[in-house]
């Protein structure tokens, strides 16, 4: 019975924990997320897990445009985006329905959803097994200095539940590694 009360406890606490967490995370997002064009299901507020990041560059918008296309160039400078290949272009760039497997957390086929040059891109992206759905968006925002570029990325699905409680910052730690 103790044992029980125990592990209740450790499980609740856990539950608690990832649904403060999650809110916290929805307002460090605004107001950017509020300005993405997100599909049914995976608006911040209505996912399982949402992850926002962001970064200043010194560079314009169209330099980090072109940087970020080069899909297949990805694994120069982000270790998870080993093997990624754009499979129904030649020059492993990115564009509208563009279709790229890759291995960021297992396999998964990403289809980019919005396009648009220099500030807006975004694909949907599963792991073909039902357990995780994804919604990645990308905004580079002109600034003064260069530019401000945010990755948003909103999950659903029972692998999702089990990334927030147990390792929430492993995403968020990626992603920053990313944009860096």
């Amino acid at each position: 019975m103790k044992k029980q009360n125990i592990t209740l406890a450790l499980v609740s606490g856990f539950l608690f924990f990832s649904c403060y967490s999650h809110k916290k995370v929805l307002k460090e997002g605004l107001p950017y997320s509020k300005n993405i064009s997100w599909p049914i299901g995976y608006n911040p507020s209505e996912s399982d897990f949402f992850v926002p990041n962001e970064i200043h560059i010194k560079a314009s918008p169209q330099v980090v445009w072109d940087v970020l296309i080069q899909a297949e160039k990805w694994q120069d400078f982000y270790k998870k985006a080993k093997g990624l290949d754009v499979q129904n272009a030649t020059d492993g760039k990115l564009f509208l329905s563009a279709i790229f497997t890759w291995y960021p957390a297992g396999k998964f086929t990403s289809t980019i959803q919005k396009f648009e040059a220099p500030s807006e891109i975004a694909w949907s992206a599963d792991d073909g097994k039902e357990g995780m759905a994804v919604y990645h968006a990308w905004k580079i925002i002109p600034t003064e200095n260069g530019c401000k570029l945010i990755t948003q990325e909103s999950q659903n699905g029972p692998r999702t539940f089990w990334e927030k409680i147990f390792v929430p910052k492993m995403v968020k730690k990626h992603h920053q590694m990313w944009l860096e």
